[in-house]
């Protein structure tokens, strides 16, 4: 009975833990949506802005390009890829400026903000994701397992950030918040925004709690019971 009820508490507090973890991702996931579109809407109709992410995103790919070559990572194509695809955001980023794209068919935009919103939600959730790791190693002890450490956390967070990048790109592009004049650019941001929020806080969330069960699954995550166990089989042996 004692065993039941153990296991029953532990039941719920992981169950706790995922509701929390689903939550909190959902939180981020509706954060990343409102960054994500206010910087396709500066990065279309401001040049500075589309200029100073343009030069941004290049710094960044030639940054990993550079890592890649000098050092040995152990997925070289994984990083090749995403500097690739930073470094094509940089260049649509002097592209996707108002005043220059305006000729440009719907079929053609459209894609290139589902490409460059690929690559801002990319830098922003690696951003926070390495925020929150740096917060908690401050408040936690030196043995605290980090939000996202192992290969399979980080294939779930490039896929996330592919993921809610591309919705919200495509919405973006496809209710033209672009092509709106200035007396109705909140509107058509509000109406973005109303559509996105929603994506992001469900794809956000599942993300979230994914990551919480990864972390929970994994061995390292419970040695403390493990290391309880070897030492019961010890005193049995004495």
């Amino acid at each position: 009975e004692l065993w039941g009820v153990a296991t029953s508490s532990m039941d719920s507090q992981k169950l706790t833990r995922l509701v929390l973890a689903f939550l909190a991702g959902a939180v981020i996931g509706i954060l990343v949506s409102f960054t994500v579109n206010c910087t396709l809407v500066e990065i279309s109709i401001n040049a500075f802005f589309a200029v100073y992410f343009g030069i941004l995103f290049l710094l960044i790919a030639g940054l990993i390009l550079w890592r890649v070559k000098n050092g040995d990572h152990p997925r070289p194509c994984l990083l090749m890829s995403f500097s690739s695809l930073v470094l094509v955001s940089g260049l649509l980023c002097f592209i996707l400026e108002k005043n220059w794209f305006v000729d440009m068919s719907p079929g053609f935009k459209v894609p290139l903000y589902s490409i460059l919103g690929v690559a801002v939600c990319f830098a922003l959730l690696f951003s926070i994701i390495d925020l929150i790791n740096y917060c908690c190693g401050l408040c936690q002890s030196h043995d605290a397992k980090p939000l996202v450490e192992t290969e399979t956390q980080v294939y779930l967070v490039v896929a996330a950030a592919v993921i809610m990048g591309f919705i919200f790109g495509l919405v973006f592009g496809l209710l033209d918040v672009e092509d709106a004049d200035v007396a109705h650019l909140k509107v058509a941001l509000l109406r973005d925004e109303s559509i996105c929020y929603p994506i992001g806080g469900i794809l956000g969330g599942i993300a979230s709690a994914i990551n919480q069960y990864l972390r929970e699954e994994n061995e390292e995550y419970t040695f403390n019971a493990l290391e309880t166990s070897e030492l019961d089989d010890d005193d049995d042996d004495f």
